[in-house]
Parts: structure tokens; C-alpha cells; sequence
């Protein structure tokens, strides 16, 4: 007598069907796939909660920890932009917040710097925004990173970019520790390559620092936010006595009036900068940034040197220069700069300093991990924002679930567990073993046609052994010998002995 089993069917309270209802109504799963997550996750506990769920899903890369976050606090809303999906923050820029996206068509991951909501009503801003996207475009450069698009979409206006996968030069430094001279000169040698195309294009930049400098994975230098350029050197829509720029690096004449400054001032910025990375710290520090602005216009520059003694002093007294007080003290360009760099680099430079830079594993802490940041329009629970929509999604059917292949997934993400009913179909129960079914007799018809093949083999085996002996044994036939000779009339004549 057969004994069947009833498949085991998962438990969601109400908060977690809700939790389902949000992901799916924000466009970032389908029911089918959560489905899939839930009859994996069976396999450990039938009892589910969004935290358990959410954590499956992320998992199986449905969602990212971002949007996982987003949707237990009860957001639904603000995940896409234009044909774009959020994945998660990057960082904040000068004019707006950095998003990875992937593109709904195309499968590519790019960088998206949004205009936040309350400046797209600045008209201000907005021309700022258009005049980072008009400079970035006139940018092409390997070391700067390239712009592709401006875009507007639900009344944002975003700056489509390149992703660089990597990590800012301030993440760097607090990551893995300050740099070596040569490490450090590489960086400097590459941004500045990036600063002279800038500059012979008419466009300063304004807020050089290092949280703009991305470093490749492959130790490439990137330069980002091109929020401040100055285009032409002309006055712009800066408002009088309005500061631009960061006080831990930005000029003395910069802090003064920043619609007049040169390339000059990124070249003070960048000097700023090099110190930072050999020292870990700015060149003057102070409480508040009254303080720190003060001492850029009027405390003696610091030398590299007296803080590491491995530093050149070609290398500390052409940083010392870069941050002269008067512009006219500092290198006149960035093209003139590059040259000294190269100078005192000469052969010392293997050409990958950065790309063999050794990583830290100390976790640190990411742009996403910031509370800070939320979706785009993330105004109050779903309940609030969109009725309507929740009524679109009815009742969400789990009493029916589909089939797991459970030799495709390893043991480690699906764990053996009483609780795992294995299934045929989707629903159907497996039946008890006991009664023979037809996989039990193609097993048995499989061995008896084993055991005929390993028979007939051993047969030709034998057969084989025979014949190789007969031939071996046997007489052998004499060999018969012939003999030539010639007749008096010329002709031969064969005899055989």
C-alpha cells in the first residue's frame, strides 16, 4: 500500500504579501520570480517575513540592498527614471546625486547624476546643470569621465555617464592608507593630462579635490563633476559672493571671486590634493570652514617632506609652488606642469603604480549605506502614495508553486531540510517509493542490458586471446629458394632447390 505526501505550502503573513505587492508594483520583480526565491528558500522554514524575503531576493540578484531597503521602509515609487532602472546612490555631486542604472533596453550600467527635486524649480541651477552637461560634452578625454546624454523625464533632469567601477580618491586614502611618492606622482601626472585638455578647451574646473578623482579598478584616474566649470572664463550665473569650490582645496583668489579665477586655481586645487594623498590629510585643517579659508590665504604652505621623509624634494617643493598664494608664483598651465611631472618621474614610473596598488580588506563605508539617500520620489508609504495601483495588484496566489531543480543549486544555497518536499510537478506530490513506478522499472531494464554488453565484451576478449595464440604456435610453411643462371644463348633460366 502507496503512501502519499502533501507538499508543504509556505506561510506569509500579511506584511509580507504587502512587501510583494510594493516590489512588484514599483517595477523590480515578477510575481514568477519571487515564486522561484519562496519554494528555494522552503527548503530551510515554510514561515516567511519581509526581512526573509527581501534578503532571498537580493540573493538571487532580483534586487540590490538598496531597493531591498526602499521597499521594507515602504517605498514604492521612484526606481526608474526614463528607460533607466536604480540600483543604487554612487555619491553626491556638485550639483546633484549619482545613481548606477542599467538601461532597460540596452543592459548597460551606467552613471546617472540627477538634478535632486527641490532645484528643478532654480531656474539658477537648472542653467548650471545644462552648463555641466555642455562642458562635459565638449570633453574627450581618458581620464575624464565622459558624459553621453542629457535627459529629462517626470520633470527631472539627469546627466547620462560613463560608470567607473572603482573607488574616489578619498575612499582611497582612508581605505588602504596614504600613497607612495611614485603612486601619488602617477595620479598627478594623469589628472593633469585630463586638466590640460580641459583648459586648452576653455573649461577650468573649479573644484578639484580628491572624492572628484575616480580611481579605475585597473588604476586608471578619472575625473568626475564637472558641477562648477566655468566655460570661457567668463562670468556665469554665479550669485555675487557666493563661494564654489570645497575650503579644503580651493584658492585663495578662488574663495575671493570665483567667476574671475584661471586655470591657475585648479592647479592650486590639484597641489592640495597631491599633499592629501601623501599626508592623508588637507594641507590646513581647521574647526570651521572661516578658519580653513582664512589659512589658504594667508598661512605659510606646509612642505611634504617634513611630514615623510621618503618624499622627494623635487616632489615637495613643486607642490609647495602649485599652492602659491599669487596665481602668477604657480606653473602657468597645466600643460607646463605635465612637464615637470614627467621630469621628475623620468624612468621611475612603471606605467601601472596605481593599477598595483595594494587593497585594504577592512570593510568601509559605501554610498548606498548612507541613510541619506532615497529614491527619487519616495514621499510616504505606499498605502498613501498609490491606492489605486495596489488595487491593480489582487490577491497574490502562493498555493501553487513551481517545480525547483534541486541538483542545479548548490548545497550551500539550498541546504538539505525535513521540511523540503521534493516535487515532480508544479503542486503534485511525489508518490512514496514503495510502489514500483516506470523510472524503477527503466533502472532494472538499464542493468540486465548492462550485464548483456559486459558478456559479449568478455566473449570478443576471448576470441581475440585465441586467434592471437593460433597465430603465434602455428608451423610455419618452408621458405623455398630459387636459383638463377644464364643459358649459352643469353636467356636466364630459374631453378628451384
Amino acid at each position: 500500500m502507496s503512501v502519499e505526501t502533501t507538499a508543504a505550502e509556505p506561510v506569509l503573513d500579511q506584511a509580507t504579501r504587502d512587501f510583494v505587492r510594493r516590489s512588484m508594483q514599483a517595477g523590480l520583480v515578477e510575481l514568477a520570480d519571487v515564486k522561484k526565491v519562496v519554494v528555494s528558500l522552503m527548503t530551510e522554514d515554510v514561515v516567511f517575513t519581509p526581512d526573509r524575503l527581501a534578503k532571498g531576493l537580493v540573493g538571487a540578484d532580483l534586487l540590490t540592498p538598496w531597493q531591498a531597503r526602499k521597499l521594507l521602509a515602504g517605498k514604492a515609487r521612484g526606481f526608474h527614471l526614463g528607460n533607466y532602472r536604480l540600483l543604487r546612490p554612487l555619491g553626491r555631486g556638485g550639483m546633484g546625486v549619482v545613481f548606477l542604472a542599467r538601461h532597460s533596453v540596452m543592459n548597460r550600467l551606467m552613471a546617472l547624476k540627477i538634478l535632486p527635486s527641490e532645484a528643478s524649480k532654480d531656474s539658477r541651477r537648472i542653467e548650471r546643470f545644462k552648463e555641466e552637461a555642455r562642458a562635459s560634452a565638449k570633453l574627450e578625454h581618458p581620464n575624464i569621465v565622459q558624459a553621453f546624454d542629457f535627459s529629462e523625464s517626470d520633470g527631472k533632469l539627469f546627466i547620462v555617464m560613463e560608470y567607473i567601477e572603482g573607488v574616489d580618491l578619498h575612499r582611497a586614502i582612508a581605505r588602504d592608507g596614504v600613497m607612495s611618492p611614485t603612486e601619488a606622482l602617477d595620479a598627478m601626472i594623469q589628472t593633469t593630462d585630463a586638466l590640460a585638455h580641459a583648459h586648452q578647451r576653455g573649461i577650468v574646473h573649479r573644484d578639484i579635490k580628491p572624492s572628484n578623482l575616480l580611481l579605475r579598478n585597473d588604476g586608471v584616474i578619472k575625473v568626475s563633476d564637472m558641477g562648477l566649470a566655468r566655460i570661457g572664463y567668463t562670468a556665469g550665473t554665479d550669485a555675487p559672493n557666493r563661494l564654489t569650490g570645497t575650503a579644503d582645496f580651493i584658492a585663495p583668489e578662488q574663495a575671493i571671486d570665483s567667476q574671475s579665477v584661471d586655470a591657475r586655481a585648479d592647479i592650486y586645487s590639484l597641489g592640495c590634493t597631491w599633499y592629501f594623498l601623501l599626508v592623508g590629510k588637507p594641507p590646513f585643517p581647521g574647526t570651521n570652514v572661516a578658519q580653513r579659508l582664512a589659512k589658504h590665504q594667508t598661512a605659510k604652505v606646509p612642505l611634504v617632506s617634513d611630514t615623510r621623509s621618503d618624499c622627494p624634494p623635487a616632489i615637495s617643493l613643486l607642490i609647495q609652488r602649485m599652492m602659491s598664494k599669487r596665481p602668477v608664483d604657480r606653473p602657468a598651465s597645466a600643460a607646463e606642469l605635465l612637464t615637470q611631472l614627467r621630469r621628475i618621474a623620468g624612468s621611475k614610473l612603471a606605467g601601472r603604480e596605481l593599477a598595483n596598488r595594494p587593497r585594504s580588506t577592512q570593510l568601509t563605508i559605501t554610498p548606498e549605506d548612507s541613510s541619506s539617500f532615497a529614491s527619487l520620489d519616495d514621499s510616504g508609504p505606499l498605502g498613501e502614495a498609490s491606492q489605486g495601483a495596489m488595487a491593480e495588484i489582487a490577491e497574490i496566489d502562493f498555493g501553487s508553486l513551481p517545480p525547483i531543480d534541486l541538483a542545479a543549486l548548490s548545497p550551500a544555497v539550498v541546504p538539505a531540510s525535513p521540511l523540503a518536499t521534493p516535487q515532480t510537478a508544479a503542486g503534485a506530490p511525489r508518490k512514496s517509493t514503495k510502489k514500483r513506478g516506470p523510472a524503477n522499472e527503466t533502472d532494472a531494464s538499464q542493468s540486465v542490458l548492462l550485464g548483456a554488453g559486459l558478456a559479449l565484451s568478455i566473449v570478443a576478449l576471448l576470441a581475440v586471446v585465441g586467434v592471437t595464440f593460433y597465430q603465434m604456435t602455428k608451423d610455419e610453411k618452408p621458405i623455398t629458394r630459387l636459383k638463377t643462371t644464364e643459358s649459352g644463348k643469353g636467356n636466364v633460366i630459374v631453378i628451384e632447390e
